[in-house]
């Protein structure tokens, strides 16, 4: 049965989540409690767990439920997407049970990880896990992934009673919005942008929202963008998506490029710097970084997020 919780009226704002961890490895879940009411402070109550910049790939099955049980009691009123990938489809059936056991709305899932899949072989796993998924199904779409979900693709998939939503991660410079929503007219299907570059095109595009890494440091500055675009403010929502384009292109760092890690200090040392999150750590054992890429970090930062009051809780 679909929540209810799935009616929020859109334009959507949700943020892929970031997952803190202590220094010895395991979940932080205090520092996640305080990440949602950071988040909730900026304007946001949609929610997506052990995604993959919340290194979902990287999380056993115990840190990925700690990570889900722990942001559904933070935000009991909120939508809870979360991400089911796995090693097959009945790993991510397997996921997906367990998801709604822990209190989630949506499950997610993204192409295998290392196989690539032929355009039928796609929809057949998408399917599979479709029809067996106790959760309304969002697929996600990322240049990364072995295999890309084509437009004829997503438009067969639309189709199925169970799959809902795209997050589509396609990178900066080609928004597929318009050409998803054309090729599945008539279907309840959402597109859901992935690069903050182009959540303001996306909005123009009528797509459906967004679901965004630097949510998790600038809240407020995404709200506000959805917001203008909403009230009837182009000029508004243009001026914050151009803040929004200056603070996605640290993303262009060669660090950032060669390493995830790396990708991952760009959000969470401004996080533990404002009292969010205690540590810095991934789930990688044995990472550092040097002085010169935190300081790197610290001066871009300064230029380019907005200044937030501190979020500190027991």
């Amino acid at each position: 049965m679909t929540s209810p919780r799935l009616s929020t009226p859109g334009p959507h704002l949700i943020v892929a989540l970031v997952t803190p961890f202590t220094a010895y490895g395991e979940v932080d879940r205090p520092s996640l409690r305080r990440l949602i009411a950071h988040l909730q402070a900026g304007g946001v109550n949609e929610f997506f767990a052990a995604a993959s910049t919340g290194e979902a790939p990287l999380l056993d099955e115990a840190a990925r439920l700690a990570v889900i049980e722990t942001v559904r009691a933070a935000a009991p009123d909120g939508v809870l997407y979360a991400g089911v990938s796995g090693t097959g489809h009945r790993h991510a059936i397997r996921n997906a049970r367990a998801a709604a056991q822990a209190g989630a709305d949506v499950a997610v899932v993204m192409s295998p990880f290392f196989v690539a899949l032929d355009q039928t072989q796609l929809v057949d796993f998408s399917t599979a896990i479709a029809d067996a998924s106790p959760l309304p199904l969002a697929i996600y779409h990322h240049l990364r992934m072995p295999t890309p979900f084509t437009v004829p693709t997503v438009a067969k998939l639309a189709s199925h009673p169970n799959i809902v939503a795209l997050k589509d991660t396609n990178g900066a410079e080609h928004n597929r919005c318009a050409e998803i929503l054309a090729a599945t007219a008539g279907t309840p299907l959402q597109f859901f942008q992935g690069v903050e570059k182009l959540v303001l095109p996306t909005l123009a595009a009528d797509g459906h929202g967004c679901v965004v890494a630097q949510g998790n440091i600038a809240p407020h500055l995404f709200r506000a963008v959805l917001d203008a675009w909403q009230a009837g403010d182009p000029a508004r929502a243009a001026e914050c998506q151009r803040q929004i384009d200056a603070l996605w292109s640290i993303f262009l760092q060669p660090e950032v490029r060669q390493s995830f890690a790396h990708f991952l200090l760009t959000m969470k040392r401004p996080l533990q710097q404002q009292g969010v999150i205690a540590t810095t750590a991934g789930a990688l054992p044995g990472v550092t970084f040097s002085p010169a890429y935190e300081q790197m970090i610290d001066d871009f930062m300064a230029r380019h997020l907005p200044s937030l009051p501190a979020v500190r809780m027991p």
